[in-house]
């Protein structure tokens, strides 16, 4: 009886092996039941589980291929559904409306069809319905090799079910991340990246240089304009932005309706030249959707400001009475006249500090405006404007 176990799963195990769908690998296993079983008439794997259409097809039916999951003929059957409420069901040969358990004696001899259910814990799955031929009946030893491919349906079902909860699961997940992933700074997402276990995200002293840029008249335009024509503007103006930004290797970390913020990473000449040429292809690009919208809204003027200089770059957490919320961003004093600088910049000027200008005079033309004073900083600050290439006037 081992032997007859162990050949008629090996030989299940071989053909199931070579496939990877689930619908193949159920009616393999059914079909296998009249190998296992020569004597039988028909052999059904009637799926009853809601979910299956998540993680396989319809089963087409072995005699009808036109029918599928035995809806028609075999789901509303008095033993299939009295099978999933008893542990095993058969019908006698000499009665056709005797059901009961395979432990009631004297039946055992004239088994003529059994129902073998298939849970997932008190969930019903699926039942394995096999009719024996005119003059047959199911023996022990059928009832043993059916129960085998009723546990290995079983087994094939129910991590074909954990496979599909864990795919949509993990879909969903990629979906909220997908959408969450636009509000993190791209220096964020390369730094978990790096490593996802423990991303090095707490703050430590490094140069940068930070690019502010205000949107002037905002308030006006949001005045003057629909909320779907602010919104039409600002999208337009600073999608722009963000690609000129990223192509010159800057992150954007905070943005708000009229504004946003920048980090410039690498090198001190690096990082300063890269941040300046954005803020010049940045008042470029300004320039030129100005014209392609003339006649339909009034030209933008962007105002900016940038500093150079060691800042403090990573994790701020603020922690309160509903939770802990936690930012990426560079602060300190090299980020505050940043600030200050585009606050003072006007008519699109492009303001710059002292150790800006020091690290790019020698590609970019600079405009000395002398020293300046700003809101909250006890001393002058020498300021500079960028100069835009000559055939830019």
């Amino acid at each position: 009886m081992y032997r007859d176990r162990f050949e008629n799963l090996f030989r299940v195990a071989k053909k199931i092996t070579a496939s990877l769908n689930i619908g193949d690998i159920l009616e393999i296993i059914r079909d296998e039941t009249k190998t296992t079983v020569p004597h039988a008439q028909e052999a059904c794997l009637i799926l009853l589980d809601p979910a299956a259409p998540d993680y396989t097809r319809p089963l087409h039916c072995t005699v009808k291929r036109d029918q599928v999951n035995c809806h028609m003929c075999k789901r509303g059957k008095e033993i299939v559904q009295r099978s999933l409420v008893e542990p095993l069901i058969f019908q006698c040969a000499f009665d056709a409306k005797d059901l009961g358990p395979i432990a009631v004696e004297g039946c055992r001899e004239s088994i003529c069809e059994i129902a073998l259910p298939i849970f997932d814990k008190d969930e019903p799955l699926a039942v394995l319905n096999v009719v024996a031929q005119p003059g047959f009946i199911l023996d022990d030893r059928d009832l043993t090799l059916l129960k085998d491919l009723a546990e290995l349906a079983t087994n094939t079902i129910i991590n074909a079910r954990k496979h599909s909860t864990m795919a949509r699961e993990k879909l969903t997940l990629e979906r909220i991340l997908g959408h969450i992933s636009t509000f993190v700074p791209e220096t964020v997402r390369r730094i978990v990246e790096k490593n996802p276990d423990a991303p090095a995200l707490e703050k430590t002293e490094v140069d940068v240089s930070i690019l502010f840029l205000d949107m002037a008249d905002y308030t006006s335009i949001s005045e003057a304009f629909t909320r779907e024509k602010v919104n039409f503007i600002i999208e337009k103006y600073f999608s722009s932005f963000l690609d000129v930004i990223y192509s010159f290797k800057g992150d954007v970390n905070e943005t708000a309706g009229d504004g946003l913020m920048a980090v410039f990473l690498g090198q001190e000449e690096e990082n300063a030249l890269n941040a300046a040429n954005a803020a010049l292809a940045i008042r470029r690009r300004t320039k030129e959707i100005n014209e392609e919208l003339e006649g339909m809204f009034y030209p933008i003027t962007v105002n900016m400001g940038l500093n150079s200089g060691i800042a403090s770059v990573g994790m701020s957490r603020f922690a309160g009475a509903s939770g802990t919320r936690m930012t990426f961003t560079a602060s300190g004093h090299v980020t505050n006249l940043a600030s200050r600088f585009a606050s003072a910049a006007i008519n699109g000027d492009i303001l710059v500090g002292p150790e800006t200008a020091g690290r790019v005079r020698s590609k970019i033309m600079l405009f000395d405006r002398g020293p300046m004073t700003f809101k909250n900083v006890k001393e002058k600050v020498h300021v500079y404007s960028l100069v835009p290439p000559i055939e830019e006037f």
